[in-house]
């Protein structure tokens, strides 16, 4: 591209608006997973059976464990800003009456945000971790397969999560709720 064409290029972002009406429109066909980060339409990877087993026992564990404490989302967009709306592996949501069926969760909303990560881990760790964070997203779990890890990110800021801890003890991990609330993951690794 010459220096002309490059001074007068422009980056259209997308808004989160612009993303839906694609995916009503067809452009964004129901075959194809994807998410808006930054303004760029994400195509996400198929989900392989470890993956999808660990979210649906985690999506298990957690239900229990809160009961009607919170609302559990599973693979469903959370709006963090008007250029991204992730699609968090988990999500556990403050309870709302209508079960956010006018509109998608924002960061206030939401308690905790559990990612899966196998082939995903350095996008998971270094593109939606730092996002979340910026929009104060107040705890994230990382769900390491690979490495058999539980990493807990806390204390949300500008420039990432101020405290970033291993879950020394899978038996009893502490959930964001009011009250006393922990959660067995021993069965996870």
């Amino acid at each position: 591209m010459s220096a002309t064409a490059q001074s007068l290029a422009r980056v259209h972002r997308l808004s989160v608006a612009d993303y839906h009406r694609m995916g009503e429109t067809g452009i964004l066909g129901p075959e194809l997973r994807t998410e808006l980060i930054d303004g760029e339409i994400i195509e996400m990877p198929p989900i392989g059976h470890p993956h999808a087993g660990t979210v649906k026992l985690l999506a298990n564990l957690l239900k229990e464990a809160v009961g009607s404490a919170a609302v559990l989302a599973v693979q469903d967009p959370v709006w963090l800003d008007d250029h991204s709306e992730p699609l968090p592996d988990i999500a556990l949501l403050r309870p709302r009456s209508d079960y956010y069926r006018s509109g998608h969760p924002g960061p206030d909303e939401v308690l905790l945000l559990i990612e899966v990560a196998d082939s995903s881990l350095r996008y998971d760790r270094e593109v939606k971790i730092p996002r979340y964070a910026r929009a104060g997203i107040p705890e994230v779990w990382l769900v390491d397969l690979g490495g058999s890890a539980l990493s807990i990110y806390r204390e949300p800021g500008a420039s990432g999560y101020a405290q970033v801890s291993k879950a020394a003890d899978l038996a009893a991990v502490p959930l964001p709720l009011a009250g006393p609330v922990v959660c067995d993951l021993s069965a996870l690794f």
